[in-house]
């Protein structure tokens, strides 16, 4: 059997060498993509279309989700931008409180917590670009008491979690989680004019 030269050989190895660490890096790219295509298919699951869904408890070996800590409680808000602004209102817990926007993808866009509340509570609202654009145009001026955050996608979900800070508190965290209002902000229609005698026609004599 003739052998190879030793020049071709190490070609050969570098080539593999080559494509095994391409193949590694391609498989730890993929893994965060599968793994938060799997949380958006489980959250479409367990969390309704509209408003708060209070998350149970997790446990050991039986989470809702990955990586959810245990002295926290969670709630889902799935958003879906086609049909309005997203509004949410959130009453505030006594200690650490947070809620981070995210991409049907998984991709955390935003993220804010109980230091940028206002008066114990959060009023954010959720826009498109178009929808933003609209609401410069209407609204000038900033109204400091409203978060307004530009999506970069029309659908994901915001994922609030609240800490609990002794067990006898989590029922009282628990409450506060699921009085989290999520509307979508449906477009105002004009007032209707009111209805009553015909006015009177002009005299063309005067």
């Amino acid at each position: 059997m003739k052998r190879l030269p030793i020049g071709q050989i190490a070609f050969l190895a570098a080539v593999t060498l080559v494509l095994a660490a391409i193949l590694h890096i391609l498989t730890i790219l993929a893994i965060p993509h599968f793994a938060t295509r799997d949380a958006w298919s489980r959250i479409t699951e367990i969390a309704d279309p509209a408003g708060i869904t209070l998350l149970p408890r997790p446990l050991p070996g039986d989470e809702p989700l990955p990586g959810l800590d245990p002295s926290m409680v969670y709630g889902v808000c799935r958003y879906d931008l086609t049909e309005g602004p997203l509004a949410i209102v959130a009453p505030m817990p006594d200690h650490y409180w947070s809620v981070a926007f995210h991409t049907r993808d998984g991709a955390i866009f935003y993220a804010v917590n109980d230091e940028a509340a206002v008066a114990r509570r959060f009023d954010i609202e959720l826009r498109d670009a178009r929808q933003m654009r609209q609401y410069r145009v209407e609204h000038p001026e900033a109204d400091e008491t409203v978060l307004t955050i530009e999506a970069p996608s029309q659908t994901g979900f915001a994922l609030f979690r609240a800490l609990v800070a002794a067990p006898s508190l989590r029922a009282e965290v628990e409450a506060a989680v699921a009085a989290i209002g999520c509307t979508t902000l449906l477009p105002t229609q004009p007032a209707p004019v009111p209805e009553g005698p015909p006015l009177p026609l002009p005299n063309p004599l005067r």
